[in-house]
């Protein structure tokens, strides 16, 4: 019988110096309901599609008035009546079809309806900032996260067809299997595993696949940099292990991308500590996106990363970290109290086994 063996780099911390933290962990209000069936978001004409533009503005408006009465703050989704309400994203699942409807990121509508071929909807479970939608078999689903990236990730390990249709003011480019969406200000990638054609016809993107498909828009907190770009091509090719957004209230965001298992253990005054896992050996990058709510600093001031409480080395370009051989980091200071971390773990060592200070 065959073995998974565990690969670990069990202690990732971030430190800032005398700062505090401020903020605590809110649990997130949900409540069902029934949801409009997807017939009604396949209608065609500009008076559909610009009520589409107004519904998400009006949609992310009253999700922030429902959310603000329940005192939630920060990332995570409130639940209503089959809509996803969240900081950032908010979106729609028909009960019926398991169709994703209404997909928007900070009121910008990004897409109508994203539908999977022969997808058979067994149920849609919010929890914190992750939506997942699970098909009757268990071959399919959809996580779909509230974070400044607002990304979701749709899994099958059968051979199917996602199309994905546009909201009116989206449009869609591909490169090299790599599609660019833009909306208003919004910029996002899609990058699909093992994608044996992907076609874009009018408002229509279809990807024939049979591996996993990754969204994700450059985080809307953040200045636009060309980092994002970037950062996809290494999750295209599956070194892109996670991705963590810290906010307000503290709350956060883990994306696990491939073979890596990310988990938040503390936030609390100068610090972030995090373990990592992951069943490849092989090197990782984890991108983090935090701004200046939870973890608070000043312009200029020492920010450290430990990896297995020690220091990791920090490089000064993005370009030298891609280069790394070891375990390093760069920090890319976006300006406006943002900040993003970019990580490099050349390598995971088998069953080992090691702890935070004092324990």
């Amino acid at each position: 019988m065959s073995k998974i063996i565990k690969f670990t780099a069990i202690f990732l911390a971030l430190t800032l110096l005398f700062l505090p933290v401020l903020g605590q962990m809110n649990s997130n209000d949900n409540s069902q309901g029934k949801s409009k069936n997807d017939s009604n978001m396949m209608k065609s004409g500009n008076n559909y599609n610009n009520s589409m533009r107004e519904n998400a503005r009006e949609m992310y408006d009253n999700g922030s008035r429902m959310r603000n009465a329940r005192g939630m703050m920060g990332m995570g989704f409130y639940n209503s009546k089959n809509s996803n309400y969240g900081s950032y994203v908010t979106f729609s699942v028909d009960n019926t079809t398991g169709n994703v409807l209404n997909f928007a990121i900070s009121g910008v509508a990004i897409f109508n309806s994203i539908n999977i071929q022969g997808f058979d909807f067994k149920s849609s479970t919010t929890e914190g900032a992750q939506t997942k939608i699970a098909s009757m078999d268990g071959s399919t689903g959809i996580q779909i996260h509230d974070n400044p990236a607002a990304v979701f990730d749709i899994k099958t390990g059968n051979s199917t067809t996602l199309n994905f249709n546009l909201a009116s003011g989206a449009s869609a480019t591909k490169q090299d299997n790599t599609i660019t969406i833009t909306a208003g200000n919004i910029t996002a990638y899609i990058v699909s595993e093992k994608a044996s054609s992907i076609n874009i016809a009018g408002n229509q993107v279809s990807i024939d696949t049979s591996g996993n498909t990754i969204f994700r828009a450059s985080p809307t907190n953040m200045p636009n940099d060309k980092m994002e770009g970037r950062f996809m091509e290494q999750v295209k090719t599956k070194k892109a292990g996670a991705e963590v957004s810290v906010g307000k209230s503290d709350k956060y965001s883990i994306v696990n991308y491939s073979d890596m298992n990310v988990s938040m253990k503390s936030i609390a005054k100068d610090r972030m500590r995090m373990t990592v896992n992951s069943s490849d050996p092989s090197g990782k990058f984890i991108l983090m996106n935090i701004d200046n709510s939870s973890l608070i600093w000043n312009e200029g001031q020492k920010i450290t990363l430990y990896l297995d409480n020690k220091t990791l080395r920090e490089v000064g370009t993005e370009q030298e970290l891609y280069n790394a051989t070891e375990s390093s980091f760069w920090l890319n200071k976006t300006g406006n109290n943002k900040m993003q971390a970019l990580v490099y773990i050349s390598k995971f060592s088998p069953d080992r086994y090691c702890c935070s200070p004092g324990h």
